[in-house]
Formats: structure tokens, C-alpha cells, sequence
């Protein structure tokens, strides 16, 4: 990692499209960028939007809550929980979840290890 302070804000980073018109990710610290190992994200979700979330087998995630909620129901065992501010949640490089929005969207910063750059989904 580069040995100096950076910043970086949302309106000077790429925006990426993980679902068109439904969810979109500004990768504020990256290792193309900053020489992070691991990568730091506000995601932002539109209201309503209803997406099966898989992990790549890569990237171990951290999701913290910062607006709106979601409700989570895990496939393998049914496990339903209701995600909401203040809420984090660490997600293995292997996992599968049913991911409901609600009605007021929703906004989670995330960091994932190895770092995601723009345009990675």
C-alpha cells in the first residue's frame, strides 16, 4: 500500500452498474487506485428491487447498513433476517441469499478482500 493519507469521494469515482437501473456501487478506495489490498464501496439499491446475491468464490465482503433495509433469506437454510442501519454483515467467499429491498432503497458501504475495482460486479 502507498504510504500516504488519500481521500476519495463518490462524485470523483466511476460509477458501476451492478444491476442496471437497480443497483450501483462507487468504488471510493481500490487497489488500482490507492494500493489497498482490499477495496471500499458505497453500494446504493433502488426501492423494491428483488435479487438472488451469490459470492464469486473470491472476495470475502463486509456489508454495514447506512440507509433503508432489506430483507435477507439465506437458501441453504431459510434463515430470514431483516438488515437495517447500524446492522454489518460478513459474507464468505461461497454464499447464496434471496435479497428483498425496501421501500425506502437501501445504502450499504462494503469492503471486500481481495480489492473490487470499477466496473467489477
Amino acid at each position: 500500500m502507498d504510504e500516504k493519507i488519500q481521500w476519495a469521494r463518490q462524485e470523483d469515482v466511476p460509477l458501476t452498474w451492478v444491476h442496471q437501473g437497480k443497483e450501483f456501487s462507487h468504488r471510493l478506495i481500490t487497489k488500482k487506485q490507492n494500493g489497498s489490498s482490499f477495496s471500499f464501496h458505497i453500494t446504493t439499491y433502488m426501492p423494491n428491487f428483488d435479487v438472488m446475491v451469490e459470492g464469486n468464490g473470491i472476495n470475502e465482503v463486509v456489508l454495514y447498513c447506512l440507509h433503508g433495509w432489506s430483507r435477507q433469506i439465506v437458501e441453504a437454510t431459510g434463515e430470514e433476517r431483516i438488515f437495517k442501519p447500524g446492522d454489518a454483515m460478513y459474507l464468505p467467499k461461497t454464499y447464496r441469499y434471496r435479497h428483498i429491498i425496501g421501500e425506502a432503497g437501501l445504502v450499504v458501504a462494503v469492503c471486500a478482500n481481495p480489492s473490487k475495482e470499477h466496473g467489477d460486479m
